[in-house]
């Protein structure tokens, strides 16, 4: 929070997440900050898109306007999961970090280990039985292990 004319004047994020770069719709995302701007009368609004997987096809801002002038401009913070080090998040109190581990940069042969940090991290920062079965399904699919890596999981980690 910042002071803005002698008052307190929240910030607004404003969170999209695709696992499909090719899906992001920055017309969309422009649409909902304007349209939360307005419902919550401020001007200051943060558009972030958070992508899973390749960020690549994914447009960097939106222009309009004509050759001669332009009207609008809107660009918005990425989070590019797949180009962030997994090692870098390991030990993270963050659970929406842990549980997205296996969508981070895994290092060589990195996979198991990976899945146990996830897996860890879930049980070590939620409580909850119910949200813990839940993010530890996201993390079975998003690491895609192989019989022979989840063999090797259980061997490794028998807790």
């Amino acid at each position: 929070m910042e002071w803005a004319e002698g008052r307190r004047e929240a910030v607004l994020f404003v969170l999209e997440e695709e696992s499909d770069s090719r899906r992001f719709n920055l017309r969309r995302l422009a649409h909902y900050c304007l349209d939360l701007a307005d419902m919550f009368d401020t001007d200051r609004v943060v558009p972030v898109a958070i992508f899973l997987r390749d960020a690549n096809a994914a447009p960097l801002a939106l222009v309009l306007g004509t050759e001669r002038r332009t009207y609008l401009t809107f660009d918005y913070l990425s989070c590019k999961i797949a180009e962030m080090s997994a090692e870098r998040w390991w030990d993270s109190d963050n659970l929406v970090a842990r549980v997205n581990l296996p969508n981070m940069n895994i290092p060589e042969d990195g996979k198991v280990e990976v899945y146990a940090q996830a897996v860890r991290g879930v049980l070590a920062l939620e409580q909850d039985s119910d949200l813990r079965e839940k993010y530890i399904d996201f993390i079975d699919i998003y690491a895609g292990l192989t019989e022979n890596e989840r063999s090797r999981y259980r061997r490794q980690y028998p807790e």
